[in-house]
């Protein structure tokens, strides 16, 4: 009886204690089924019909899912916006001038010119100035994946990397085939694309890259680990590697019009300045 009355009485002194945890309780319970209605409704705005994905990005970006949540990418090629007033930049100093035109954007459209003679810091730049960034080699590796790697016989509606479209540079989404499983064309052919970051003296990010080469081994960010000169590796679609070992290189990946089966998910333009331009250089910015 008395271990009874014991412990009415430490429940009589506990009572505010306890109503205070109970009161705790209710709001947890009442904030698990709010964040679950949340996310419920997240769900369904994430989903359309048949369970497909709708756009996460905004207008002319694919959506690339990733580890820590993925990122959006253009759609395509970046080009010259209707406010820049030069639609198709023939040096540095043109692209300059579009650049520090308050009214021009490089835009992701079908159907354009793509930006080229551009160095990769005025890439960076135009990226910045439209809320965006240059992609690394890891996103523009990731974003690439699935476009197909022909290495022969390429038509109208393939990559452009054999002269293989009406025109060269061919205007941004010609190739009706030539689109990863994100849904970004051209990043195999038609312009090399400028990525963010550098080699400095034959290392990417304190890994040595192997020397010029046809692909035959690369990290899981199609980072180059192994070359060899003379032989094509099917395996990474006869991908090949051009760099210069010695100062800081700016990096591109893809290939352009007139690679043949060297252009390639996996190839990179290891050889220029990050100053220097070309007009088989290009861009596309993620966000």
């Amino acid at each position: 009886m008395s271990k009874v009355l014991d412990l009415k009485h430490r429940f009589k002194n506990n009572g505010g204690k306890k109503k205070n945890s109970l009161i705790v309780l209710v709001v947890i319970i009442i904030s698990a089924v709010a964040l679950t209605t949340a996310g419920i409704k997240a769900s369904d705005s994430l989903f359309g019909a048949k369970g497909q994905v709708k756009s996460l990005c905004p207008d002319g970006m694919v959506f690339v899912p990733g580890a820590n949540g993925g990122f959006c990418l253009d759609k395509y090629e970046d080009s010259a916006g209707t406010g820049c007033s030069l639609s198709d930049p023939s040096s540095e100093q043109d692209s300059q001038k579009n650049i520090d035109s308050a009214d021009c954007q490089a835009v992701s459209v079908a159907g354009a010119v793509p930006w080229r003679n551009l160095t990769q810091i005025q890439a960076i730049n135009l990226c910045a100035k439209a809320g965006k960034h240059l992609p690394t080699s890891e996103e523009w590796f990731a974003g690439s994946a699935g476009t197909p790697d022909k290495n022969s016989l390429w038509g109208l509606d393939d990559c452009q990397v054999n002269n293989n479209w009406r025109a060269q540079p061919g205007l941004t989404g010609s190739g009706k085939n030539c689109v990863s499983y994100a849904g970004a064309y051209d990043m195999i052919g038609n312009v090399w694309e400028w990525v963010a970051g550098a080699v400095k003296d034959g290392k990417y990010q304190e890994d040595v890259l192997p020397a010029e080469g046809y692909i035959k081994g690369a990290d899981f960010s199609g980072i180059p680990t192994d070359t060899n000169q003379n032989l094509p590796d099917s395996k990474y679609n006869d991908d090949y590697l051009w760099i210069k070992n010695t100062g800081s290189r700016g990096i591109a990946r893809g290939g352009y019009w007139s690679n043949g089966d060297q252009a390639g998910q996996y190839s990179l333009y290891i050889v220029t300045l990050s100053s220097d331009v070309g007009p088989g250089m290009g861009f596309r910015c993620a966000k």
